[in-house]
């Protein structure tokens, strides 16, 4: 329940707060303060673990909440990947040669390679200050710290092991970063091959074979028919714009819709999962995910419970989050891991084989890690398979198109010579 403070004071505000009680249940709600640290001393007197809070006043109030809001969307979009990893490996350095979380940050602050990510740092130092747990403050920016993180962090705050904690959650940021590079570096090859193909069909539909139009124009009806398409391809192309043209964009704006719908990211997911080429490197990606962050989250001491919430912003596909439901709901009841696993297609054999002799043995964490270990090995080999694959397909692909229009602008050429010959 909100605190009530004398309405007599003149500086109260409000402020708008979401946070956890310590059963766990979220607790949102608006606190009267004189100002943020009163609030967030209220709160936390109350035993709640902050996870946001804003100003909420109206009047000239909702003026500095909306530069607050403005302020957090552009630190936000410009902070990047490298800088969370960057912050935790820093951070976890100075801690561990027994320098305070506030000079951390501070040093951080002075040191950063950019402006935005001192601001930022400022900012977490600032309400560290003012009585917040340090994934309170880090819990305020959630684009940029992950759900992973903060439970590690806060667990840590409870075991005092914060300094170890950190340099760990780097390794982990660090890992995936890499693993996500090579899945990108991996689809952004056959991306390239596929566009040059495109561009190079269209340079020659449009440019040169309107130059090869007069000399098939003589020949009339007895051009090929396999010219004929091609000759009516580029005149389209050419001077049918006003037709195509806004074709193209309700194509790419329907597209672009289907793909934000509930129907279109379900089949784009389950395509991920079952695609011939690329399917086992998702395959792989999700499970080297979903077995490190459990691994390290479960060897924090996170209830697993909370650790099985957290892998469905981790995996980040539908059909994994209906995995999760379930795994969650039978959890709940007492349920073992292992079972659910076997339900679902995605999740290699021996890896819900490996989970179960972990839950048998009690060494769940350890055994996961092992898990993890493997399936890393399995996604640089996919990787690399997929990578061999798509290219000479692409480029047979690429061959036929090209050998083919090539073909059909040489056919009336060679007409012409048989013609020339006969008489």
């Amino acid at each position: 329940m909100p605190a009530v403070i004398d309405s007599s004071e003149n500086a109260l505000h409000k402020w708008n707060y979401k946070a956890r009680k310590a059963g766990g249940e979220m607790s949102r709600g608006v606190l009267e303060a004189p100002s943020h640290a009163e609030a967030v001393r209220e709160l936390r007197r109350q035993g709640l673990a902050i996870l946001e809070i804003q100003l909420g006043d109206a009047g000239a109030s909702v003026g500095e909440a909306v530069n607050a809001n403005t302020r957090k969307r552009r630190l936000e979009n410009a902070f990047r990947k490298d800088d969370t990893v960057s912050f935790c490996s820093q951070i976890a350095i100075m801690l561990r040669t027994g320098v305070t979380l506030k000079e951390a940050l501070d040093t951080f602050a002075e040191q950063a390679s950019r402006p935005v990510v001192a601001e930022l740092a400022c900012a977490i130092r600032d309400d560290v200050c003012e009585g917040e747990d340090f994934s309170s403050a880090l819990a305020k920016w959630p684009k940029i710290f992950p759900s992973l993180m903060i439970s590690l962090v806060r667990a840590a705050e409870a075991s005092g092991m914060l300094d170890e904690m950190m340099a760990r959650v780097a390794k982990d940021l660090a890992k995936q970063r890499k693993t996500t590079r090579q899945v990108k570096g991996a689809m952004a090859y056959p991306a390239i091959m596929l566009i040059v193909a495109v561009l190079a069909v269209i340079v020659i539909l449009t440019a040169v074979m309107p130059r090869f139009a007069p000399l098939f124009a003589i020949q009339g009806d007895k051009l090929p028919m396999p010219t004929k398409i091609l000759l009516g391809i580029s005149d389209f192309i050419r001077f049918g714009w006003m037709y195509w043209a806004p074709g193209l964009v309700v194509i790419g704006f329907t597209t672009w819709f289907w793909m934000k719908s509930a129907m279109g990211r379900q089949a784009i997911d389950k395509a991920k999962l079952t695609f011939p080429v690329v399917g086992p490197m998702f395959r792989h990606l999700y499970v080297s995910r979903f077995t490190s962050t459990m691994a390290t989250l479960l060897s924090a001491g996170v209830p697993l419970l909370d650790v099985v919430r957290i892998l469905k912003d981790v995996t980040n596909n539908i059909c994994y989050s209906a995995m999760w439901i379930l795994v969650e709901e039978r959890v709940s009841h007492g349920g073992e891991l292992a079972p659910t696993f076997r339900e679902f297609k995605f999740v290699p054999r021996n890896v819900a084989a490996i989970i179960a002799a972990g839950e048998k043995s009690g060494r769940l964490p350890e055994v996961l890690e092992s898990a993890a270990q493997v399936a890393e090995e399995d996604l640089e080999v996919s990787i690399k398979s997929a990578t061999s694959m798509v290219e000479p397909i692409l480029i047979v692909v690429m061959g036929v198109v090209v050998g083919g229009i090539a073909a059909a602008m040489l056919m009336p050429i060679f007409n012409m010579s048989k013609m020339i010959h006969a008489h």
